[in-house]
């Protein structure tokens, strides 16, 4: 079986898909992944085919299309969803759809808030499975506001929209809303911190001194706000007692050392291997990511959402293992909070048993294998058969 799998190309939207790429070759079958060539690098062994344009080229398109609107502005989505089902579509649609061919996919695996994957699906009649990436696609107002962008783009190639397979999902069910019932094709797989494309290469990081806590402050890899992962450094690093590694987002540069002596700055570092020096507590802006790694390690969180889905995100780790604050300056009294309540760490080692004890990759992938395997056809006895006996019953029944 030949598995193509497709994702909007950030950071966030590709790597949460590579554990079950990775668990599609292991099993002995063709996975490939379709990224920009500037992303090729994440994926580590696994094939990389074509995938449309550049974030950057996707970003300065989508910036004209909706005159420079902030797409962090949580009270206009459309920036997001033009981004995610009309520039991303029309920039990528064909590339995409050219790989597919030549790869000769028979399966599509497609992030949730990626478009142009079960579009391809549907123009070659291929099964589509979708990836969870967030919570259910949020914030409510985007969903409505993506379908109203890819209902003319499907009319006008005359298609109808894919029914999918699965949704695979790694967000354990604590971190679900109250009330949630998950759809009835959901296939849960665990969620797996990134750990670069060399697993189990010793991380080049700082180790935590001992008998000090080491907080991570990170806004992942889309939030470029140098300002705010200042303030939050500082806030953090007032308390004077714990140790600061700041992780500095792609493409934005700063010296490796702060101005306090308990801070440290690092590039764009897998997650696994922040979180294998030690960490204590993490201080995030919630983008799904760092939520996963740091609530499957067992570590509480202290957020200050800014942007998509991030509030929700937010929401859901203070029910369960942290804390939300508006003010990035206030972050440094909610840490003190995380690290001497113990509550808040036995609330993250809840979750994280939850993600702990949830299907890896490989069952996932041995789950789906079943539900997309053909159905054996019925053989012409078992036909004939089938036949008679219909034949006999309305025969009795004419009777």
């Amino acid at each position: 079986m030949r598995v193509l799998f497709t994702a909007v190309p950030i950071y966030g939207h590709l790597l949460p898909l590579l554990p079950l790429a990775e668990a599609v070759a292991a099993a002995g079958h063709e996975a490939a992944v379709a990224v920009p060539p500037s992303m090729a690098h994440l994926v580590g062994e696994l094939p990389v085919w074509p995938g449309g344009p550049e974030p950057a080229e996707l970003l300065a398109e989508n910036d004209q299309r909706t005159n420079g609107a902030d797409m962090a502005d949580p009270r206009d989505i459309f920036p997001v969803a033009s981004f995610f089902a009309g520039t991303r579509v029309d920039l990528a649609f064909d590339t995409i759809l050219g790989t597919a061919r030549a790869f000769d996919a028979d399966v599509i695996v497609a992030d949730e808030y990626d478009a142009a994957g079960p579009m391809v699906a549907a123009t070659l009649g291929l099964p589509l499975v979708q990836h969870a990436i967030g919570l259910p696609v949020a914030p409510p107002p985007l969903s409505p506001a993506m379908e109203a962008l890819l209902a003319p783009r499907y009319a006008q190639r005359g298609l109808a929209r894919p029914s999918r397979v699965a949704l695979v999902d790694p967000w354990p069910p604590a971190l679900h809303s109250p009330g949630w019932s998950p759809p009835a094709d959901r296939l849960p797989i665990r969620a797996r911190p990134y750990a670069g494309p060399t697993p189990g290469q010793p991380p080049d990081l700082p180790p935590s001194t001992p008998g000090r806590p080491q907080v991570l402050v990170t806004l992942g890899t889309v939030l470029l706000d140098l300002g705010m992962l200042d303030t939050l450094v500082d806030a953090v690093a007032t308390l004077g007692d714990v140790d600061v590694l700041a992780l500095v987002p792609p493409g934005c540069t700063r010296p490796q050392t702060g101005a306090r002596g308990n801070v440290r700055f690092v590039g764009f570092t897998p997650m696994a291997q922040l979180l294998a020096t030690g960490v204590t507590a993490v201080v995030a802006a919630g983008g799904a990511g760092t939520v996963l790694a740091a609530m499957s390690h067992g570590i509480p969180m202290v957020l200050c959402p800014k942007g998509a889905e991030k509030p929700i995100n937010a929401q859901r780790v203070a029910a369960a293992a942290g804390i939300v604050v508006d003010d990035p300056a206030r972050a440094g009294a909610a840490v003190r909070t995380v690290l001497t309540d113990v509550s808040y760490r036995a609330g993250a080692q809840r979750v994280g048993e939850q993600i702990r004890h949830t299907p890896d990759a490989g069952r996932v992938w041995s789950a789906l294998r079943d539900r997309l395997r053909p159905r054996p056809p019925v053989p012409d006895a078992a036909v004939g058969r089938l036949v008679s006996s219909t034949t006999r019953g309305s025969a009795v029944r004419d009777n």
